[in-house]
């Protein structure tokens, strides 16, 4: 699969999916634009990344819980004067605090949530659209969840926030059906992760697959033909 020549940028870049699709991007010959509020985490994925012999990625570092429509719109200038334009953008960023009821989800908590999860995928998605409808073949993927669970009890905002992701999701598929971007909303499933960790206490992370078997299959929607594809896609059946 080969990415040369493709503009690639990556939410949540330092978590665990987010970096296993920087690496396979690295290797397939992307240049990338990594964002996070993890500075620290972005250094080491790009050593890990330029210890390899490939591009070294750009780094974007910013909360998102504080991001806005200036925020994104510097980032929107600084992609369109340092890269040739923008073939892809992959919502991996994520806030998950804990199991929780509903009632008892803290308001800041909620806020957060809302703004992390729902807020900034939308916000960054409206201001980078112009530089996606650029591309021969633009991408906006959505990262979800098996809303059957997480709109279950005790997954708070988090599970509210995947399933108006979903929505949105839909939304942005119909909008752009004329375009050249095509819109996936992608259910990684279970995964040797940070965040599985903190759902499941008691499970042997040994037991679930690395991101990077996830990382494989988005990658090859990135240069396949997405044309006949399911907006929803779930790896986890």
């Amino acid at each position: 699969m080969d990415l040369s020549g493709k503009t690639i940028l990556i939410t949540g870049a330092a978590g665990g999916l987010g970096s296993a699709i920087a690496l396979k991007c690295a290797e397939s010959g992307a240049d990338l634009v990594l964002l996070d509020k993890n500075r620290r985490g972005l250094i080491e994925l790009s050593d890990k990344i330029t210890e390899q012999g490939l591009t070294p990625p750009g780094l974007y570092p910013l909360n998102l819980a504080a991001a806005g429509v200036e925020e994104f719109g510097e980032l929107l200038g600084t992609i369109g004067s340092e890269f040739a334009g923008l073939d892809a953008l992959i919502h991996c960023a994520l806030d998950f605090d804990s199991l929780q009821p509903l009632d008892q989800v803290q308001p800041q908590d909620w806020l957060q949530s809302m703004q992390v999860n729902v807020n900034a995928p939308w916000l960054l998605s409206c201001a980078l659209l112009p530089l996606l409808k650029q591309s021969e073949g633009g991408r906006l993927f959505f990262m979800l969840d098996d809303l059957d669970l997480v709109t279950d009890p005790y997954w708070g905002a988090y599970g509210t926030a995947k399933a108006a992701l979903a929505g949105m999701a839909r939304q942005f598929n119909a909008t752009l059906s004329h375009t050249s971007v095509a819109v996936r909303g992608i259910i990684p499933g279970p995964m040797r992760t940070d965040f599985r960790a903190k759902v499941y206490h008691a499970e042997n992370p040994l037991e679930q697959p690395e991101p990077a078997i996830v990382a494989g299959k988005i990658i090859a929607m990135l240069t396949g033909n997405l044309s006949d594809d399911k907006l929803i896609v779930d790896f986890s059946k």
